[in-house]
């Protein structure tokens, strides 16, 4: 009966994904299988479905730029940087310090300028999230 079960298990289908928490779990599983292009190819799969609001697709475009990142691609990790910020940029979102690194992958990508248009653009939402004045002196840098 239990190898019944275990073959049932292995044989069925699984479940199809549908949802943004199915394609953002999946695709962190198989980056800590170090399965890059899985990882890419769930999010992408994931953008695809016109269900998903705003910040899950920026959620999902924010993950692959995460991902080309740590690849040292960083040309594609802008570009989905890009995306990801321009589907958020009216929605309120708090500060993280990973802002920092993609700023970096921005200069990294000889995109300074975008770099800088990124960096003013996170120094505004202060208006509601203090901790965004943390990438003052990253400003100053680039404009030097």
């Amino acid at each position: 009966m239990i190898v019944i079960w275990i073959i049932f298990k292995i044989t069925r289908p699984k479940k199809k994904r549908t949802k943004f928490k199915h394609f953002h779990n999946e695709a962190i599983i198989a980056e800590m299988k170090k399965e890059y292009e899985k990882a890419l190819d769930i999010r992408n799969e994931g953008l695809k479905f016109t269900t998903l609001n705003n910040a899950e697709r920026a959620g999902l475009y924010a993950g692959n730029g995460g991902t080309y990142l740590y690849l040292k691609d960083y040309n594609n990790a802008t570009l989905c940087f890009d995306k990801a910020f321009e589907l958020v940029q009216e929605e309120k979102f708090p500060y993280d310090e990973q802002y920092i690194e993609v700023i970096d992958s921005y200069v990294k990508a000889n995109r300074k300028e975008d770099a800088l248009k990124l960096v003013e653009s996170l120094l505004q939402r202060q208006s509601y999230h203090k901790k965004f004045k943390k990438l003052e002196p990253l400003r100053e840098k680039l404009l030097t």
